[in-house]
């Protein structure tokens, strides 16, 4: 009887510590994405091909807060533009986010205070996001 015990516990501290493993709870993930402004929404900084935001955009810079919120409206994960570099469409600001906590109906990934793109989870763990301001 004791050996039974003693089994069953084995077996049960087994499963809820496999099952813990595989919490969506305690998993996270990442995603990627990119802000484009548009041509006549930056200035090249001197003598460098690095861009930044100018007049009303000014916020739009390496370092501008990317916020990812869940469906409830909380603060999930953070992440930062990177530098801006020229393309053919304008101004382009690559970020990453880690850390996403898995499991929320939606997130509304947000750069500085620009308003949001909302996205499923499977959409997030694909990367892609672009999200482009300016005036042509």
């Amino acid at each position: 009887m004791v050996l039974g015990a003693a089994v069953t516990g084995g077996c049960w501290l087994a499963v809820s510590l496999a099952d813990g493993d595989a919490s969506p709870a305690g998993e996270a993930f990442g995603t990627r994405g990119t802000l484009t402004l548009a041509d006549s929404s930056f200035s090249l900084l001197a003598e460098e091909e690095d861009c930044t935001g100018l007049d009303g955009y000014s916020d739009i810079q390496r370092g501008a807060q990317v916020n990812v919120t869940g469906a409830d409206g909380t603060l999930v994960a953070t992440g930062e533009l990177e530098g801006g570099k020229r393309t053919a469409l304008g101004c382009e600001f690559p970020f990453a986010i880690e850390g996403i906590p898995q499991g929320s109906k939606f997130y509304t990934v947000e750069v500085s205070h620009r308003g949001g793109l909302t996205q499923t989870e499977s959409e997030l763990r694909s990367g892609g996001l672009a999200f482009t301001l300016g005036n042509d």
